[in-house]
């Protein structure tokens, strides 16, 4: 039941921020340490729902006796969190897995403890309630790499320092190389040699017939302390014979290559455990994760110093720190300057047949896009047929009353001549009016080619109003047109403007249907712009909802019950191939305005003909 509790306060309370408390055996400015604490910092930031507060605490008991250190470090641990609540302690290597399993209780007495970057032979050793993240040192396949590097070596030196964990590295690489069944081998443990001693011993060896594996030495029989890192070069610079080891920061001081284990990877899955035990996602007790596998890495600068050949390294290895060769340096450059030279021809060939078959498709698009357009231009004329019907058929009506009375005056024996003038203009006046809206409904069914002119936009729109008023009148919609006489004129195809008036028009015009008829006005208004023209048309109608409105101008998308989506993705296409720009927008007092722009004559990008 305390489990539990425990599990679920950890869980709760997202509110307050993270304490951590990071616990490195070694010194943290170490780079295998460093990395980790990077790596686990990082994952464990980005997971939290607040902030993470970390603390970091190391002994460094690798190069420092912990035995006389322990209780002054115990004491000032005990001081510097007693008022401070830890959520959880995060332990690196052997030293903070004994400190934790006897301190913590005394230091942190709430929080959960998470053991990582421990060999998995120490797992037996952790406490049931810690979590734990172990990792393998792969001596096996670091050996494995060796017989296949060297296939005439017998003898193999493992050097290492003299603190304890420098003789437990030792002993897993011994045991490694005494259990092998590919090859037996002659083991010479070298422990806690000076760095001279080390230097002069592997300057002697016979390269051929002896391997060497080093595996870590904090400390020297004579009580100097080193990183582990920093033995790498001098003995690599003195070997005659390949490096090999386990531990990726050794790559690039020197060593030639083994099984390595990820310090980046652990840390990250460390903070990642240690995230999901926060948020309550698993309990501490027992939590873990799978062991990581180690990769072969060989140091190609190294391979060629000992003139080892490319062909020995196993194809599984992964090699890097390529000396800085022309081949090594810009390998991808080579063979594309190659593969261009020897491909020249064809790549020509294909690319002008690439062109020629994107020319044929932008004609074939564009004709469609035409034909859409025509289409469109067609469905509007259906939605006006019956106000143009009526249109034409009050000319002709008055035509025929006139022919009639023109008829009655030339039955008497002496008709009136001027009466029969008037009739005559009259007939005259309505033919005219009948033609003209005949012919601007031709000009804008018939199929002809789009062409960019310079206009006037205020004609353009005023040609348009002889279609939409008969319609307008036919829905009682008034018609107020504002059109500034100091617009610029542009340059565009005057049917295809005209079409996008249209839609934008007849799309006002059913916005109003349910308004009363009083308010049914559509407002049509041009002015200038200090870079083009402004066409605006504006209705009174139930308005455009905020959520639909970035979905206006999409194909196939409508708010209509019977509409087709095409009006207003018509328009836009018209628009932006004339340089423009078109948008909506709410009407202060409800409706809806739709906002056309189009660039003056003197900015078009198109040149109208002279």
């Amino acid at each position: 039941m305390g489990l539990i509790l425990c599990f679920v306060s950890i869980a709760v309370d997202a509110g307050e921020p993270w304490r951590v408390v990071i616990l490195p055996g070694a010194d943290p400015t170490q780079p295998a340490v460093a990395i980790q604490i990077r790596a686990l910092r990082s994952a464990l930031s980005a997971a939290a729902p607040d902030r993470v507060e970390f603390y970091t605490d190391s002994l460094d008991e690798l190069r420092f006796d912990s035995s006389d250190l322990t209780p002054q470090f115990l004491a000032l641990l005990k001081k510097k969190y007693e008022n401070k609540p830890i959520d959880l302690v995060i332990g690196i290597a052997d030293f903070a897995l004994d400190f934790t399993t006897r301190y913590h209780k005394d230091i942190w007495p709430n929080a959960s403890i998470l053991i990582t970057s421990i060999d998995e032979s120490r797992v037996a050793r952790i406490p049931p309630d810690f979590a734990y993240i172990a990792w393998h040192f792969d001596a096996d396949n670091t050996i494995a790499l060796a017989e296949a590097i060297q296939p005439q070596a017998r003898q193999l030196v493992i050097v290492a320092g003299n603190s304890n964990f420098d003789d437990f590295t030792a002993r897993l690489a011994e045991q490694a190389a005494r259990s092998r069944r590919s090859r037996k081998w002659d083991v010479d443990v070298w422990s806690g040699l000076t760095l001279n001693e080390l230097q002069g011993r592997l300057n002697k060896l016979d390269a051929s017939a002896v391997a060497v594996i080093y595996t870590t030495m904090y400390r020297d029989r004579e009580g100097r302390t080193f990183f582990p890192f920093e033995v790498v070069a001098p003995i690599a610079q003195a070997s005659r014979a390949p490096i090999y080891g386990w531990y990726p920061t050794y790559l690039g001081q020197g060593l030639f290559g083994g099984a390595v284990i990820s310090y980046e990877d652990n840390g990250r899955r460390a903070g990642g455990l240690a995230a999901s035990i926060l948020l309550g996602k698993v309990p501490t007790r027992g939590a873990t994760l799978p062991i990581m596998r180690s990769r072969c890495i060989v140091d190609r600068t190294q391979a060629d110093r000992l003139a080892i050949p490319s062909s020995l390294i196993p194809d599984d290895c992964e090699q890097v720190n390529a000396p800085p060769s022309l081949w090594n340096q810009y390998r991808g450059t080579v063979l594309s300057v190659a593969a261009v030279v020897a491909l020249q021809a064809l790549t020509i060939a294909a690319l002008l047949w690439q062109h020629r078959k994107r020319r044929v498709a932008e004609e074939a698009a564009t004709v469609r896009a035409n034909e859409l357009a025509r289409a469109a231009r067609i469905s509007s004329a259906g939605e006006l047929s019956a106000s143009i019907a009526h249109e034409v058929g009050q000319p002709l009506g008055a035509i025929l009353s006139n022919a009639d009375a023109a008829g009655l005056i030339l039955e008497h024996r002496e008709p009136e001549v001027p009466e029969l003038q008037q009739i005559l203009a009259d007939v005259r006046r309505d033919a005219t009016r009948a033609s003209q809206v005949v012919q601007r409904l031709r000009d804008l069914l018939r199929k002809q080619p789009v062409e960019f002119v310079e206009l006037d936009l205020n004609a353009t729109v005023e040609e348009t109003l002889t279609l939409l008023v008969p319609e307008a009148r036919r829905r009682r919609i008034s018609i107020e047109s504002q059109l500034s006489a100091a617009c610029p004129h542009i340059v565009g195809d005057r049917i295809q403007l005209q079409q996008v008036l249209l839609n934008l028009s007849v799309n006002a015009m059913d916005a109003m249907q349910e308004t009363e008829h009083a308010e049914r006005l559509l407002t049509i208004l041009t002015r200038p712009d200090k870079l083009g023209v402004e066409l605006t048309v504006t209705d009174r109608g139930h308005g455009i909802p905020e959520a639909v409105r970035s979905k206006l101008f999409d194909s196939f998308f409508t708010t209509k019950a019977h509409g087709m989506g095409l009006g207003l993705s018509i328009a836009r296409t018209i628009v932006e191939l004339h340089g423009g720009t078109i948008a909506s927008r709410s009407r202060d007092g409800g409706g809806s305005a739709f906002v056309v722009w189009l660039p003056s004559a003197a900015r078009s990008r198109f040149r109208a003909p002279h």
